[in-house]
């Protein structure tokens, strides 16, 4: 081979080695190797996150671990059962140290005020702005000073008058404390009409973050705090919670915040003999609970909107995805029970009358519809209307009951609820004075459909369906002086065929 061939070759090789460098990537980045322990030595079994992600890890027997290199600004956070949150100090301090968390409760503990404070970083809301604002807004954190709670617990009437009917102290006084567990679960002196200082702020954030586990009660029968183990230290702080991953030091992970159990205990209750709350059994029959659909699922909801739990004090950006709201509705009670209710029509026009079927049922619930306090219900409407607007008494099906208010009462539709009755057989009546017998319950399962047939009249030319919602009975609304006590979840007007 000549001189010029070999040049040639040499210079070939030459450019073929420059591509080759030039189409290699460049070198991956080493993974982040550390170990966790705590006082004792290596802590094996410990869930290693990048902080913020769900990129994690486990330690192995000897406390090691290998994760993702770490992300600008986030930290390799590790959790085991038993221990506080632990987190990486730097990039080039990779080990993690666990510290335990306090062994026993403290009864003697202080409970921190929800409200914001003057004092820097004191009270919950002092960092966790956003989370007290939906909070302030929910059924807990009325618990105790809620106008209608209150009314019935003392029996006065809206504008407090005495001995205003129903009221549980006046009437069994001997239940206070039933209510106590779940309405004021951070006082130990609810006989009293009136709780001070942060007990009244209800089921608050202090109290419910220091639950670190259910206790061994039977649901039902063992209510509100009492099948609750608490944690509250001596000296410092711990705060329970859904993320595995926050490390200010005084946060620990439980996967019970992420589980229907959670809520058991205050929203399931035989009290006096009578099943006043069942929506966890209700939930536990239900296809969500078949599906792993907890209460959290629904009932916390992220908005979407929140996308750091403490801006400015600590907290990191976060998928908004992943963090809960603590409204405990998704939107507004309103519509959440807007979007439950659903409704069909089908008419069928004879030479002499028209039949119709109602269809009824609920949709995305994992409970009966409604739940919650026993006096909750719904009214169907089922109203026949002439082709000027009059309204057309049905030919046959079921009329309301008195019980669904005078406006109502005698009209076709049907009462979807559980009613109480005393000893005597008089209705409505409180639990605390009801007999023990199973109440008649005709409210929506989940997974049913509710099938209603009606016969109107020939000249009936369309058929008008309502569906209200009211917390209280209607009777009971009125000689409480409440005020109005009814929504509107449903309606929509059917016309049969010609």
């Amino acid at each position: 081979m000549g001189w010029a061939s070999r040049a040639a070759l040499t210079l070939l090789a030459a450019m073929l080695g420059a591509m080759t460098l030039l189409a290699l990537p460049d070198p991956a980045p080493s993974c982040l190797e550390g170990r966790v322990f705590d006082d004792r030595g290596a802590v094996p079994g410990a869930r290693v996150r990048v902080q913020g992600t769900k990129i994690c890890s486990r330690s192995d027997g000897r406390g090691r671990f290998r994760l993702s290199p770490l992300l600008a600004g986030r930290r390799a956070t590790a959790w085991r059962e038993g221990y506080f949150i632990g987190g990486t100090d730097s990039a080039s301090d990779p080990s993690i140290f666990l510290k335990r968390l306090p062994s026993d409760d403290n009864s003697d503990y202080e409970w921190v005020d929800p409200s914001p404070s003057a004092a820097e970083g004191q009270n919950c809301a002092n960092c966790h702005a956003e989370i007290y604002r939906e909070w302030s807004s929910s059924g807990h954190a009325r618990s105790v000073e809620g106008r209608h709670f209150r009314n019935l617990y003392e029996g006065t009437d809206w504008h407090g008058k005495p001995d205003s009917d129903w009221g549980l102290l006046t009437q069994h006084p001997d239940g206070a404390g039933v209510c106590a567990s779940c309405h004021a679960p951070t006082t130990e002196a609810f006989g009293s009409r009136r709780i001070r200082g942060v007990a009244s702020s209800g089921v608050h954030c202090d109290y419910c973050h220091k639950i670190e586990s259910v206790a061994d009660g039977q649901l039902g029968l063992s209510h509100g705090r009492f099948n609750l183990r608490l944690l509250r230290p001596k000296e410092g702080q711990v705060f329970f919670g859904s993320l595995d991953d926050a490390t200010r030091g005084e946060d620990a992970y439980s996967p019970l915040y992420r589980d229907s159990r959670y809520c058991a205990s205050c929203h399931e209750g035989i009290v006096f003999g009578v099943h006043v709350y069942s929506t966890y059994s209700e939930w536990q029959a239900s296809p969500a609970a078949r599906q792993g659909i907890q209460c959290q699922d629904c009932h916390m909801k992220p908005t979407g909107r929140m996308t750091n739990l403490a801006p400015g004090h600590g907290g990191i950006d976060r998928d908004a995805r992943t963090l809960h709201n603590h409204r405990f509705f998704d939107g507004s009670q309103e519509e959440m029970l807007r979007r439950a209710v659903k409704a069909t029509v089908e008419i069928e026009r004879g030479q002499r009358e028209v039949r119709a079927r109602v269809c009824v049922w609920s949709e995305g619930v994992g409970h009966c519809l409604p739940t919650g306090f026993i006096d909750r219900h719904l009214i169907l409407s089922v109203e026949g209307l002439t082709p000027d607007g009059r309204t057309v008494d049905s030919i046959e099906g079921p009329i309301l009951p008195a019980l669904a208010g005078e406006k109502l009462a005698g009209r076709p539709g049907r009462l979807l609820a559980r009613v109480l009755k005393d000893m005597e057989g008089r209705t409505p009546v409180p639990f605390w004075l009801a007999a023990p017998d199973p109440p008649l319950d005709t409210r929506l399962v989940p997974g049913r459909i509710e099938e209603i047939h009606f016969v109107y009249p020939r000249h009936m030319a369309r058929l008008r369906l309502r569906v209200w919602y009211r917390r209280f009975w209607s009777e009971v609304t009125r000689r409480k002086r409440w005020p109005n006590d009814e929504t509107l979840v449903f309606e929509q007007v059917f016309s049969p065929p010609l």
